[in-house]
């Protein structure tokens, strides 16, 4: 049995025996620490640091972020309305959405700065609200990431007004006298410090086309290592590049820009597991794999399936031996697969884990990103799972209920009797 991240095996026995598996659990620790890191970002004339809510929206993440100084990026009305319920200033969210929200007039109204995605939401917005400060997210016909699936720049993607139309950004600001404060990109995610850089220069490149901007958001993508072959973003190496780049702007243009970024994984991956048991070991005859069966999956960890990613596997009991397993979900659905080739979720991957017994805790490492906010809930009509809180002083409390049964049809309208 290898190390945990941040739980004891006294842990894991605790959440085995009080509470029903599969169950998320997050460490109070861990969130602050990350945020500090985050906050101690170097930059030449200030910088934001806005927590990218998609990656998990728990009111008490957001609490724990809020608390510490960090503002929000949503990507959604309803994350907006999910920050307010958590405590948020609403001045201190902004949105950036591929769809124009419905209710976009409460949202400004309420004081959500408002960063266009495409020339339409900068028409409606500019025709309803004229001369208001707004930002654009521009695609700057690049891209960057560790595969495709996280690429979101360059001709390929659909995310921000395409650069060649910064003529036309302008012409309907002028026309409604909007104030273009603030030039958003994001050209991808696990990116490299070489492709900071870069993105500091592109990015600082469309500033210079906007009189007004004072503010350059670079997005996030900050690479957070989960597995040991894996290495993390240096945050001050980045940083100080950067820095540097706006400093020769300032030379250049006399204009002190502002830095905003929006890590989202970064914040969050390593803050979380998910505690679940061994419910089948199975095999597929001596030319086969030997698979153990679990009582999670894609219904808890949709970032192994979508992405084809790889995560720290802890198979808990006191057995000195090995042996190779490849681990799957509890769904009926061949995907559902927990140990891949990286980046390929359609090949399978054998991995060495502790010899294993029916009923044996086993705990997913680094789950805090992108699988409670992004689940398969309700697939094969499993229930939402829990989430728990470690606490600074060690105790465990629950942040979300698991769901009852009951609550899976809750909302059906009875039509045929």
């Amino acid at each position: 049995m290898g190390p945990f991240n941040f739980l004891t095996r006294a842990q894991v026995d605790q959440v085995c025996a009080d509470y029903t598996t599969p169950v998320y659990v997050y460490s109070e620790n861990k969130l602050e620490e990350y945020a500090d890191a985050f906050l101690a970002f170097p930059s030449a004339y200030g910088c934001t640091v806005r927590y990218a809510m998609k990656a998990n929206s728990n009111g008490n993440i957001l609490k724990i972020f809020n608390n510490k100084g960090i503002k929000i990026d949503a990507s959604s009305e309803y994350e907006v309305y999910r920050a307010i319920a958590a405590g948020v200033d609403p001045h201190n969210i902004q949105i950036s959405g591929q769809e124009l929200p419905m209710n976009y007039k409460d949202l400004i109204e309420k004081g959500v700065f408002f960063v266009a995605t495409s020339l339409h939401q900068l028409e409606t917005i500019g025709k309803e609200f004229p001369g208001i400060q707004v930002g654009v997210r521009i695609n700057p016909g690049v891209g960057s990431a560790a595969f495709k699936k996280v690429n979101t720049g360059g001709w390929i993607s659909a995310f921000g007004i395409w650069h060649e139309y910064l003529p036309e950004i302008k012409r309907i600001a002028n026309q409604h006298d909007l104030i273009i404060s603030k030039v958003h990109i994001h050209i991808g995610s696990e990116n490299t410090p070489k492709s900071w850089v870069n993105s500091a220069n592109i990015g600082l490149e469309l500033v210079e086309y906007f009189d007004d901007v004072d503010t350059l958001d670079m997005g996030g993508g900050f690479k957070m290592a989960i597995m040991p072959y894996e290495e993390s973003a240096d945050l001050q190496s980045i940083g100080e590049a950067v820095k540097e780049k706006f400093e020769d702007f300032y030379k250049k243009t006399g204009r002190k820009i502002h830095l905003e970024v929006e890590p989202g994984k970064y914040l969050v991956i390593n803050t979380c597991s998910v505690v679940a048991k061994i419910a089948d070991i199975v095999d597929t005859g001596p030319e086969g794999y030997k698979f153990i069966r679990t009582n999670t999956g894609m219904t808890e960890m949709p970032r192994v399936t979508m992405y084809g990613v790889q995560q720290p596997i802890i198979v808990v009991n006191d057995s000195k031996e090995t042996e190779e397993y490849v681990v799957v979900g509890h769904c009926c659905e061949s995907g559902d697969i927990l140990t891949a080739k990286l980046y390929d979720h359609e090949t399978i991957e054998e991995v060495t884990l502790s010899k294993a017994s029916i009923g044996d805790p086993i705990v997913f490492e680094g789950t805090g990103a992108y699988n409670a906010a992004m689940s398969m809930k309700h697939y094969n009509s499993f229930p939402e799972a829990g989430e728990l809180l470690v606490r600074t002083d060690g105790s465990i409390v629950e942040m979300r209920k698991r769901q009852v049964p009951e609550a899976l049809w809750g909302n059906e309208v009875e039509v045929i009797v």
